[in-house]
């Protein structure tokens, strides 16, 4: 059953990128194929919550206990959780832990992922879940059961809601181990003093909603993506010119590698040039070389072109000019990101007196000296001032006919 929600994820392509890159490594190291069952990966989600929108910018890898063999369940190490997001929020102070990930056969809840996401939001009540399809991520379109469905993002993200009492037997597919039947509606039990077997008939428990699904990049995670999409894809022609002691740029070669090549050429035939020049310069001087006025004078001409630093205090002052300009203008987007939430922050207060009162809302006025905002005239004031009056009086304004 659909179920309506406002909430939106926006997955950049670093969580991505990492995702699969340990799911890849975990089923390397554990040699499993593809007819066996998968080994149980997961990790943490790090990011920003703005109201009910949530931004994964990152990721890491849970160490856990337990494996996913008989009717056992994977166990979150709390000391290794506790201690890699201490040391993410130091390294990235403005991101959190936003949710967590896990990697399965599709995008379905398992009993065993239900475990953990009941462990989690034991302190992180509002904990997204990330369920990634490894099975449609690896490129399987023979399989029958992928075909037809057109493109689809190998995941989905579902939201923590608030909890409630709902009925026992909602909790009992995944508490008793048995996913055989895949329940239209994922509980997950919410309450901290309950272990074992659901015998109540109601208990607290918070609900799995999936949630629309976003993403996001910018110029440099597009760069790079890019970059390890193409940079480990050699041609032929590459391994025909792997001895060659010519810098060449591959076929398949990214775009940033392709400037960094361009680059580097540029910057070796710029040297190569200055050193001709100079030595050229130095036999002049000394009386090895002829002296030609016509060559000196070009040699002048090309290096008056050229970007010279004269003096080492003119570089200092320019490059601190320049870091002033960038801090001032990261200031100034502070100020004026803060500007306007304290707007939105007072429209939404007049809002709500509006709707909330039945008169009008009285006007704020940010100008007074005692306080951020001071209550100014009613409505009933304002409209007194133009010669307004009730029913029962006989008014002579022009809101006379009120």
């Amino acid at each position: 059953m659909a179920t309506w929600n406002l909430s939106t994820a926006v997955i950049h392509p670093l969580v991505l990128l990492n995702v699969s890159e340990h799911t890849t490594r975990v089923l390397a190291l554990t040699k499993t194929g593809k007819s066996s069952v998968p080994p149980f990966v997961c990790g943490a989600l790090l990011g920003l919550q703005t109201e009910n929108r949530f931004e994964a910018f990152m990721s890491f890898e849970f160490l856990y206990e337990g494996a996913s063999q008989g009717n056992g369940f994977a166990t979150i190490n709390p000391a290794h959780f506790s201690q890699r997001i201490q040391q993410m929020e130091e390294v990235f102070p403005d991101n959190t832990f936003i949710g967590w990930y896990a990697v399965n056969t599709d995008t379905t809840i398992t009993p065993e992922i239900a475990k953990i996401h009941e462990q989690l939001i034991r302190q992180y009540p509002s904990a997204l879940l990330m369920v990634f399809d490894a099975a449609l991520a690896d490129g399987a379109a023979e399989n029958s059961a992928t075909q037809g469905r057109g493109f689809s993002l190998p995941f989905s993200i579902y939201e923590t809601r608030a909890p409630g009492r709902v009925d026992s037997q909602k909790l009992l597919w995944y508490v008793s181990g048995n996913s055989s039947d895949t329940p239209s509606e994922y509980y997950v039990e919410a309450s901290t003093n309950r272990e074992g077997v659901v015998m109540d008939d109601l208990i607290w428990a918070s609900q799995l909603v999936p949630i629309q699904v976003q993403l996001d990049s910018g110029e440099a995670e597009r760069v790079a993506v890019e970059h390890v999409q193409y940079v480990a894809r050699p041609t032929n022609a590459d391994m025909l010119n792997s001895d060659s002691n010519v810098p060449s740029v591959s076929l398949n070669a990214s775009r940033m590698a392709t400037f960094l090549v361009s680059l580097r050429n540029a910057l070796d035939m710029l040297d190569r040039d200055i050193a001709l020049l100079k030595t050229y310069v130095g036999d002049v001087i000394s009386g090895k070389a002829v002296f030609d006025p016509e060559v000196l004078q070009l040699v002048q001409r090309v290096l008056s072109n050229r970007p010279v630093v004269l003096d080492d205090k003119f570089f200092d002052l320019a490059a601190s000019q320049e870091e002033t300009n960038f801090q001032l203008a990261s200031y100034l987007a502070s100020v004026t990101s803060v500007a306007g939430a304290v707007r939105d922050l007072s429209q939404r207060s007049n809002t709500a007196l509006r709707h909330g009162r039945t008169k009008h809302a009285p006007y704020v006025n940010p100008v007074q000296s005692d306080g951020m905002f001071a209550w100014g005239p009613s409505m009933g004031d304002m409209m007194s001032a133009f010669g307004a009056r009730g029913h029962s009086g006989r008014g002579h304004g022009r809101f006379s006919h009120i």
